[in-house]
């Protein structure tokens, strides 16, 4: 049974590779059963359970008597294929953060345009409970980087816009790895920080130009960490739970 279940595992994730590499675009038919059955030498069992999992990933329709079909990647099944994408090399981390800092520095200058005196008070409160946990717990903490990616979907809700909202609480929901190996960055917990500070001090004062740079900036520099960061492996001083 768990020898089927790895020869699925591993048909599921060669398929979804081949979508990801845009082998497959959306709207194409994926090959029949037989077909895969005779190509990869496995048991059709073993291909239902394949298709069956990426369809309930969101990457495959399938059809009775039509077989399985290759879906748009869209705002319902984007943030569980996230890290999909990134893995199979579909999206690189640089993709991302370029990315990022084009939509996330838009979010800033809209925030600090539109966000109101309230929305911005409370941003500042989060800081500033993210300053009292580095401060009691230090750096290498977990959560700490957690409350930061809160800040930047927080940010981006106040930026008015649902769709910049939508895409960094994506982010969120799917960048545990990356706070894992920030949170290895022991020395970074403080620029992180301060990075904060400036920009809650550039909404107060409406600068839009100076709080699209900072954000830029930090999300630049942060995004090189993650670039040419080592594969992850056990750290004692991290702290693994995301409690407070």
């Amino acid at each position: 049974m768990s020898s089927r279940i790895t020869t699925s595992l591993k048909l599921q994730r060669k398929i979804e590779a081949e979508i990801f590499s845009r082998k497959y675009l959306s709207g194409d038919r994926l090959p029949s059963e037989r077909d895969i059955m005779r190509k990869e030498q496995v048991g059709r069992s073993t291909v239902r359970e394949a298709y069956r999992s990426l369809r309930q990933k969101g990457l495959v329709d399938i059809r009775p008597g039509g077989g399985a079909f290759v879906r748009e990647i869209d705002s319902a099944n984007v943030g569980d294929t996230l890290a999909d994408l990134i893995r199979h090399r579909g999206v690189s981390v640089r993709h991302l953060q370029e990315f990022r800092e084009a939509v996330e520095s838009r979010c800033a200058a809209h925030a600090a345009e539109r966000a109101t005196r309230a929305q911005k008070d409370h941003l500042k409160k989060l800081i500033d409970q993210m300053e009292i946990r580095f401060r009691s717990h230090g750096p290498g903490d977990l959560h700490l980087y957690k409350m930061e990616l809160n800040l930047h979907t927080q940010l981006a809700r106040f930026s008015g816009n649902p769709m910049f909202e939508w895409f960094t609480a994506t982010f969120e929901k799917n960048a545990d790895s990356f706070s894992r190996i920030l949170a290895r960055q022991t020395g970074k917990s403080e620029e992180a920080l301060e990075d904060w500070r400036h920009l809650i001090e550039a909404l107060y004062k409406n600068e839009v130009t100076r709080a699209a740079t900072i954000i830029r900036s930090h999300i630049f520099r942060f995004g090189r960490i993650l670039e040419n960061a080592e594969p992850l492996k056990p750290n004692p001083n991290i702290q693994e739970k995301d409690n407070p």
